[in-house]
């Protein structure tokens, strides 16, 4: 009798330019058996994200799945932890079926929330934007905080994390559904669709009349040369994506420095992997804002594994709302 089988999404050609359905290929596998402390996952949840695209650019990976975080069941163990069928949140692959150590896979809790969402706002996506402002930020209620890319799975967080710290919130995103998101539904207090301003730099004075004190960068490029131009002394620049920049050859941009020393600035990058070990102390504080109606989030879930390539491509034009993921199953 054969083996059972599962479908992969292999990386196959790197893409020139803007990545497309044809830098991937579907395969099939045989489903794999756990050694001693590994586990089986059925996935059913893979989270698409735009540190991806850097994965695209190293030959290394072509005639292999992308690596992605996953949420699934377990379908077989050979580790003490876990048993058949429980919810499990790992970094497993493109595909149905993903093996890995049971060291590094947690239990998620589908009570406290829908399973897609421990890759969202109870995700790293969510610790992100936590753990950028709480290490970073040195929030200061009655302060500025200005997001860009806004209505995202990242951005959405940061937002809301501010009002919840008593800070005036602003913020930009590239529809006007999304704008009118950010201020009908988390309660931003200024707001603006940065593709359709013809002068960013003046939108970003109206959104942040005092100046901003606290700017949470996702976006890079014209974006941030506008919000770079309206920080305020002391200041502070907590960069965590540029996506402006993933598909094409940055342009050289130096901020003006005296602004660096004559406002006090503080620019600082940094990865969510830094702060991987805060995961279980995130989701306890979320999960309160959940239960409260402090934290809302929205979800682009689209269905089937074979669909992800068009998807992915997707996340870099700014169709998707919130955060997307691809539905397995």
């Amino acid at each position: 009798m054969s083996s059972p089988e599962a479908r992969q999404i292999s990386f196959i050609k790197r893409p020139e330019g803007p990545v497309g359905a044809d830098s991937f290929e579907i395969i099939s596998t045989a489903v794999p058996e756990p050694a001693t402390g590994q586990v089986v996952i059925r996935n059913r949840y893979l989270s698409l994200d735009p540190y991806m695209r850097s994965a695209l650019n190293n030959a290394d990976n072509l005639g292999r799945p992308i690596e992605g975080r996953v949420v699934g069941q377990v379908m077989a163990s050979r580790h003490p932890d876990f048993r058949d069928g429980d919810w499990v949140f790992a970094m497993g692959r493109w595909e149905q079926v993903s093996l890995v150590d049971g060291a590094a896979a947690r239990h998620v809790n589908t009570n406290i929330a829908p399973a897609s969402a421990y890759l969202s706002v109870l995700g790293f996506t969510g610790l992100t934007a936590w753990s950028g402002l709480r290490h970073y930020g040195a929030l200061r209620e009655g302060e500025t905080l200005f997001v860009s890319a806004a209505s995202g799975a990242v951005g959405s967080v940061a937002g809301q994390i501010g009002k919840i710290k008593g800070l005036r919130v602003a913020g930009c995103a590239g529809t006007d559904a999304k704008v009118a998101w950010l201020l009908d539904e988390l309660g931003f207090d200024a707001a603006f669709n940065h593709r359709t301003t013809p002068d960013l730099t003046a939108a970003v004075a109206r959104a942040c009349p005092d100046g901003i004190d606290i700017d949470f960068e996702n976006v890079g490029g014209m974006v941030f040369d506008a919000v770079f131009r309206n920080m305020r002394y002391g200041g502070r620049i907590v960069v965590c994506g540029a996506i402006s920049q993933y598909e094409r050859e940055p342009r050289p941009c130096v901020p003006n420095i005296s602004d660096f020393i004559n406002k006090r600035l503080n620019m600082r990058g940094f990865s969510v992997r830094d702060h991987a070990a805060e995961i279980k102390d995130y989701i306890e504080e979320a999960s309160g804002w959940l239960r409260d109606g402090k934290l809302k989030y929205r979800e682009t879930i689209v269905t089937g594994i074979e669909n992800a390539p068009a998807a992915f491509a997707r996340l870099f034009s700014g169709e998707n709302f919130g955060k997307l993921v691809i539905d397995v199953a």
